[in-house]
């Protein structure tokens, strides 16, 4: 695991300009009064053209699709499930629209920015599986940034906390408390996308109120 630690922490990243919100979330409002997937699916790839990178497949909207997401909005629902071998099953009932949309843009948003994708061509698709997944969890946060800052802070939390528990079972700290207050380990988890320190360190002092 110290090999794991070291060549983590060895990373580095080309600094890429600081996100700007390209949907803010009063635009999202649109979203909440529509209960028909035709009407959703219009109103939020009109609001993703908005976005500067390219979005990978998108979900199928009410209709079966084999082996990927489906969407299902409804007046009584709004659920992001999975179909495969002729069945759909659940992957998030969801509050709202909004909430709905979340879900959407991770699946859609690019795996990488293209600071994690030089580094991730460079590494072992074997031996370094978890440095891949670093670099996934730090792309997500800078392309969630990119949609609208609430959306980017949920997936700070979310994506923060990962790696905080990833810390544990690497050995380095006995709980996700201690890893946390680890500024080097976690402003690394954050700049791995590219996302330049300034920004990194504000959102690292926002997550542990310093």
């Amino acid at each position: 695991m110290k090999s794991y630690e070291a060549k983590l922490l060895s990373l580095i990243a080309d600094e890429m300009p600081i996100p700007i919100a390209n949907i803010p979330y009063a635009s999202l409002s649109i979203l909440l009064l529509l209960n028909d997937n035709d009407g959703y699916e219009h109103s939020i790839r009109k609001l993703a053209d908005k976005l500067p990178y390219k979005l990978s497949a998108w979900p199928v909207f009410g209709q079966y699709v084999d082996d990927w997401y489906r969407v299902e909005v409804n007046e009584f629902k709004q659920q992001l499930q999975y179909c495969e071998r002729g069945s759909c099953n659940n992957v998030a009932d969801c509050e709202d629209n909004i909430d709905l949309s979340y879900r959407i843009f991770g699946i859609v948003s690019p795996s990488l920015t293209s600071s994690a994708l030089k580094i991730a061509n460079v590494l072992d698709r074997i031996e370094d599986q978890r440095l891949l997944i670093w670099l996934q969890m730090s792309s997500e946060i800078f392309h969630m940034y990119q949609v609208n800052q609430y959306f980017g802070m949920r997936k700070l939390n979310s994506n923060v906390g990962w790696m905080c528990e990833e810390l544990v079972r690497m050995g380095i700290f006995d709980n996700p408390l201690d890893a946390i207050h680890s500024s080097n380990h976690i402003l690394k988890g954050l700049m791995l996308s590219g996302l330049p320190k300034s920004m990194a360190l504000k959102l690292y002092m926002d997550l542990t109120n310093q």
